[in-house]
């Protein structure tokens, strides 16, 4: 901690010459030193010259507005009170319209979530992805394929067990979820390979696409048997 010059000043002993301060003097000293304001790191903010200017600010507009009353009411006491109904009147429009505003975006906000909620449950049509995958891999975008792919063993899966996945699982979670049954090995092979191929560097080949359309195509088999299961 760095000591505040003056409190060196008033606590350090008077030359040899002269007598010692008393203890219980210094130490009164620094009290009153260390009490300033400009030592009270820890004070909260005072927002009261603020407050005061804002109030100060409001109290001249009104000053204002009162004077230019005045003034028109001399020339014309119907102007200036239709003058004044015409300021109170926009005043009202203006708060109404930024309260339309406000309501407005809120709303907007709880569209646009309600159609996202609803795009989420909307079931996806594994047996289309899987078309559009082979579609891809036909283009040469075998990573996109592979992508596609995965979405379709997810929607397989969430068709035997009759409920959707937890929206925003990850795929290791997707992965660990199945991982003491036989579609794990299949489900780490797509999984792995979007690691490397998308979230890597590593590029995607057509025998890495056609891997895991095989892959695919086992766990749609497995999927059917545990719908089954499930519905025996």
């Amino acid at each position: 901690m760095t000591i505040p010059g003056s409190l060196i000043l008033a606590a350090t002993p008077a030359p040899p010459s002269g007598p010692l301060p008393d203890a219980q003097i210094v130490r009164q000293t620094a009290r009153e030193v260390l009490a300033r304001p400009e030592y009270r790191l820890d004070a909260a903010p005072d927002f009261s010259d603020a407050i005061a200017a804002f109030w100060d600010l409001v109290r001249r507009v009104l000053d204002l507005l009162h004077s230019l009353f005045d003034r028109l009411y001399d020339m014309s006491p119907l102007l200036a009170y239709g003058l004044t109904l015409a300021l109170i009147i926009s005043l009202v429009l203006l708060v109404g319209h930024m309260s339309w505003t406000v309501m407005t975006v809120v709303r907007g906000d709880r569209r646009s979530l309600d159609l996202l909620a609803e795009a989420t449950r909307r079931k996806v049509d594994p047996a289309q992805l899987a078309h559009e995958a082979d579609d891809a891999g036909a283009r040469g975008n075998y990573i996109l394929g592979v992508r596609l792919l995965y979405r379709a063993c997810l929607a397989r899966l969430e068709q035997a067990e009759e409920k959707p996945f937890r929206p925003g699982a990850t795929n290791r979670e997707h992965l660990n979820r199945y991982r003491s049954t036989p579609l794990y090995d299949g489900l780490n092979r797509l999984v792995s390979m979007i690691d490397l191929k998308w979230y890597g560097d590593e590029p995607c080949l057509a025998s890495d696409f056609a891997e895991c359309r095989d892959a695919y195509e086992r766990i749609s088999s497995l999927s059917r048997g545990r719908a089954h299961a499930h519905h025996a």
